[in-house]
Formats: structure tokens, sequence, C-alpha cells
């Protein structure tokens, strides 16, 4: 279960800062096997933390370190994300595969068209744009997406990159680059995506910090091989 739980994490995620120290977004997401996930992402300078309704775990990024904290019997266990995978092994080291956990997403972007229109979404306004996208098992899809160059969501769009590539050691997923190099996020990605609420308020400074000790992955090794 402690597994599981930030693969399903990362596995959501993987589907230029621009001036906002902090913020927030909420959104739901495709998270394959575990189903729509609602998500909320807040950030303060570099700091960003990733809550799941309805999941007594969060996820943290601190200087470019990753960790999972998980509450469990009112227990709360921190894992550095980097040492759990070195833990694992060489079969497990790598960030979970989206295969596995059943997330389709974009491996080449053939084209992006605007339609046009406009719409607003959480109270933002963007463009409607028709975008053709090949998966990550080669089939060629075609979504509906609401795009905007609103700021706040372009730096949660860059923190969220930072996010990826910080756990996974890879680059983002081929849609977030596209994107980026545009000067665009999104509101809207078919029905794989949909930003609920934007706001400014990252909540107290407490929940950037770690709640506890990091799990010592060389201890707990060392007493089960006793």
């Amino acid at each position: 279960m402690i597994r599981s739980i930030p693969a399903a994490i990362l596995a959501t995620l993987i589907t230029a800062a621009t001036g906002h120290a902090e913020g927030r977004v909420s959104y739901t997401a495709d998270a394959g096997d575990a189903g729509q996930m609602k998500m909320t992402e807040r950030w303060t300078g570099s700091a960003l933390r990733t809550d799941i309704e309805g999941m007594d775990a969060y996820m943290l990024m601190r200087n470019g370190t990753i960790y999972s904290i998980i509450s469990m019997a009112g227990q709360i266990t921190v894992m550095d994300l980097g040492k759990f995978k070195d833990m694992s092994g060489a079969g497990a080291a790598q960030a979970p595969s989206h295969d596995q956990t059943g997330v389709v997403f974009p491996e080449k972007i053939r084209e992006m068209r605007r339609l046009g229109e406009s719409r607003e979404i959480a109270g933002i306004e963007g463009e409607v744009h028709e975008i053709e996208w090949v998966d990550n098992s080669g089939q060629v899809q075609t979504d509906t997406a609401v795009l905007t160059d609103n700021s706040r969501l372009l730096e949660h769009q860059s923190q969220k990159m930072s996010l990826i590539e910080s756990a996974s050691g890879e680059a983002p997923n081929t849609l977030l680059v596209e994107l980026d190099k545009r000067g665009l996020a999104a509101l809207s990605f078919g029905d794989r995506f949909l930003v609920t609420a934007v706001g400014d308020d990252p909540g107290p400074a407490g929940d950037f910090e770690l709640p506890a000790e990091p799990v010592d992955f060389g201890g707990v090794m060392n007493m089960s091989n006793q």
C-alpha cells in the first residue's frame, strides 16, 4: 500500500517562473487504474505540496527532494522517495511505469489547432484547441483542450515539471513540454484533466515542513538482515 500511493500520484502528475511566489491549483485528473483523482497542489517558493482528496497521504517537494508523507493508524511516516528507490533495488529503482498504473499519456504531439472559441474554466478565460497526439501505446488520439497563458497556471505547470524531473529523473511528458514552449497551460484536456479552482493562498507555512524525520532505510535494512 505504501508503494502504491506514490505510484498513483506520480502517474497522475505526468499528465518560466512568472512572478507568483506562491499559489494553489485544484484539479481532477485521470489516474488510470486508480480512477479519477481530485487533487490540490500548493506551492511557495520552490516547495510544492500535492494532496489527494480522500487519502491520508501527500507528497512534498523541498529543495529538489521528493518526500511521501503517509498517515496510518495515527502514525506519520515520511519517506525520501529517492532513497526508497535506491533501497528497492535495480528493478524497482525506476519511477513507476505508466503502463503498470493504466495511465494513457502523450508520447508525441502531432498537431495543435485553435478552434476560434474561448471558454471560462475556474474563473479563467482560455482558448479552445484541438490536439492530435500519439499515446504511449502508439494509438493516435484527438482531444479538445482549453489552454491559457494565465501566469499562475504557468507557474504551477513549471513547478509540476520540476516535480516530475526530480521524482523520475526523466523529462515530463511531451504535452507539458510543448505547452511550456508555447507559453500555455491547460485548464482542461479532454476528460482526462480539469482545473476546478485557482488561488493565491498556499496555506500555512508549516504545511511545507516535514512533520517527522524521514525513515532511515539503511537502519531498516540492517535490522532485516540480522
